[in-house]
């Protein structure tokens, strides 16, 4: 905990993938004598203070499943939280920046009624609402006969439910009275204390649509790591060089069903396989088998030694592969995944498998495909090189100390009328 009120706050929910990245830059901004403060679950409470930045939690879960299942819910789940943590004596400061990136953060009723400037980080496209290119799978819809159609009638009516949904607007407006804010008749009402906006991804990842919000594109966070491969990764890859790798990610809590069909589809390649899971309950490993099974490896020094990388779809494993330069086999469940691998196949640097079609086979018919295709082995050098020094962290910390010394603390106002694309 800090003892004078923080110059920059950042507060997200999730897994690794939605967290870490604000995380890493505000350590970036630690580093350079800023005070910082994260508001996050409770599990990156050690990871936070390791990195020189003040936490407080607002919520205790670990994964995407100990989550309510719908966006409206997550505010009401943290604001508890984050109301908890304004309660503290000269928690304001004139001087502080509240980054956020959800419609529904629990921040941002507390920033507007205390008139705190806010600036939005994207971290997903997927996020970001557009009516000519709808992120995956609503874009899906868009392709073939009545694509014209779903863009012009289909799509704008459902943005539009979505953003009167009576359950939203209850849970949004019962926090906003809490912090003596009025009612607001949508959920994309004008957000005046937002006064900036930034996207923590390369532009030409986003695909920006000409019906996007303005943003400054800094890249994939991606921070760089000394450390080396442990001693165990380093001697499986000794006996069992260019394995496949495979992973669900942080925010899943039972991997087996992957983990079986990635076995399998090692066996029938004969190839040898990297699982990584913490949670999973498989063997971690059995002398001269050529699987291997670790909690954690950091992808940045493990994924230059693979083939093909087999995984969700979380943007943070997306963005490694990317830079490593080796093709991506991903097999999506939800949030940013499928948006995550319909770019990636549009950057012809891998293929998707959806999760009903996963199997040992399908995935050993994909990962032989993959690794034959010419135009894939062509394309993904050009991403390597782009993300060979990446620094979106330090431009994201410059981004944040432009905005404090150039935008006065905002006099927010609500008006209840409806804003263009607010994620």
């Amino acid at each position: 905990m800090l003892d004078r009120a923080p110059e920059f706050l950042f507060e997200n929910v999730g897994s690794h993938g939605d967290v870490m990245p604000f995380l890493n830059v505000a350590a970036e901004l630690a580093r350079r004598g800023r005070r910082c403060q994260l508001l996050a679950n409770e599990h990156f409470r050690p990871l936070a203070e390791a990195h020189g930045v003040g936490f407080h939690a607002h919520t205790t879960a670990r994964t995407h499943g100990e989550l309510p299942g719908d966006s409206a819910s997550y505010l009401y789940f943290k604001f508890d939280g984050a109301r908890a943590y304004f309660a503290r004596p000269n928690a304001f400061d004139p001087q502080t920046i509240v980054v956020s990136m959800h419609n529904y953060g629990a921040l941002e009723p507390l920033a507007e009624s205390h008139r705190l400037r806010t600036v939005r980080l994207h971290l997903f496209p997927s996020k970001i609402k557009s009516l000519i290119a709808p992120s995956w799978p609503l874009g899906a819809r868009a392709c073939g006969p009545g694509g014209d159609r779903f863009l012009s009638l289909t799509l704008p009516a459902m943005y539009r439910a979505a953003s009167v949904h009576p359950r939203a607007l209850a849970r949004i407006n019962t926090v906003r009275a809490q912090v003596g804010l009025p009612a607001v008749d949508t959920a994309d009402y004008e957000r005046r204390h937002v006064v900036a906006q930034a996207a923590l991804f390369p532009e030409w990842y986003g695909m920006p649509a000409a019906d996007w919000p303005q943003l400054q594109f800094l890249g994939f966070p991606l921070p760089r790591s000394s450390e080396p491969l442990p001693a165990q990764v380093g001697e499986f890859l000794a006996r069992h060089p260019r394995p496949l790798v495979f992973t669900t990610g942080t925010g899943y809590a039972t991997p087996e069903p992957f983990f079986e069909a990635a076995a399998r589809c090692c066996s029938e390649l004969g190839m040898p396989g990297i699982f990584l899971s913490p949670f999973s309950s498989a063997p971690r490993s059995a002398p001269g088998a050529a699987l291997a099974h670790f909690d954690y490896v950091e992808l940045e020094t493990l994924l230059p030694h693979a083939a093909l990388i087999v995984h969700h779809g979380g943007l943070g494993t997306t963005a490694r592969a990317l830079q490593a330069g080796i093709p991506q086999l991903i097999s999506p469940i939800g949030f940013d995944q499928p948006d995550n691998g319909h770019r990636v196949e549009l950057l012809g640097a891998g293929r998707v498998v959806p999760r009903e079609s996963l199997s040992g086979a399908v995935f050993a018919r994909a990962v032989r495909e993959l690794l034959a295709d010419r135009a894939t082995a062509t394309r993904l050098p050009y991403y390597a090189a782009a993300l060979t020094r990446p620094r979106a962290i330090e431009d994201a910390a410059d981004f944040l100390l432009g905005v404090a010394r150039s935008t006065p603390v905002s006099g927010a106002s609500v008006t209840g009328r409806s804003a263009v694309h607010t994620d």
